[in-house]
């Protein structure tokens, strides 16, 4: 296990945003409690149908442990319905700085 943690950023601009922001709040204590979330935070700008999550883990094979559950559950997809537009992905390693 790397002891590095990842930090993946999400912006999402769902086409209900009523309706994501109540999927959140049901899948998301799942998430937290997912091996290796360090934290797992969401955020709306000043645009109100804009969101933003922000999740640490400890290492990239549990955050992509947890992917591959979430899909083999269906939530993923129903995750993606939600969606207007494609979410934008960002993947952040620490560095020594």
């Amino acid at each position: 296990m790397s002891n590095t943690p990842i930090v993946v950023t999400l912006r999402l601009t769902p086409s209900d945003p009523k309706a994501f922001e109540s999927f959140l709040t049901e899948i998301l204590p799942d998430t937290r409690k997912a091996r290796g979330c360090r934290f797992n935070n969401t955020y709306t700008g000043s645009n109100p149908g804009e969101f933003l999550l922000i999740q640490e883990w400890d290492s990239a094979e549990d955050q992509q442990a947890y992917m591959a559950w979430r899909e083999s559950t269906g939530v993923l997809q129903k995750f993606l319905g939600h969606l207007a537009k494609p979410a934008e992905v960002q993947v952040w390693t620490a560095n020594a700085a």
